[in-house]
Parts: structure tokens; sequence; C-alpha cells
């Protein structure tokens, strides 16, 4: 039976829940100092946050096609 997989989260940055394909969806370490677990941040976050990336000298975080579409299982 075929299927799809999505993850409910909490964007890390504006804690507000989303839906998100869990391969692809882009994320940020949760902690310096952690053991390198990363937390989803939602679309809106990451087209707010490129300006800032760009005028900084980092380049924009690239949105995948899927990042926010189910994933067959």
């Amino acid at each position: 039976m075929p299927g799809y997989v999505y993850v409910l989260a909490y964007c890390y940055t504006c804690r507000r829940p989303m839906m998100c394909n869990p391969t692809w969806v882009p994320s940020l370490p949760a902690n310096l100092t952690s053991t390198g677990e990363k937390e989803p941040v939602c679309r809106s976050c990451v087209e707010r946050a490129n300006p800032e990336r760009v005028k900084n000298g980092l380049p924009e975080i690239v949105i995948h096609p899927d990042a926010y579409e189910p994933e067959p299982c």
C-alpha cells in the first residue's frame, strides 16, 4: 500500500507549527554544543533570513522544491 511521509514540526526560529519533508527541509543546528542535531526552519523564516545572509556575505539558503511537500514511502 503506497503512502506518504510528512513531518509535523515547529519552526526552530518562529516556533510556528509546519508540515515538512524530513529529507529536504532546511534546518539549523539546534545548539552549537549539541551532538549535531538539526531543527527545521519554515519557508517564511528562510525567506526573511536570506537578505540578511547576503548582506553579511553568506550564501542564501536554497529551499529544495520538495522541502514542504510529502515524501513517498
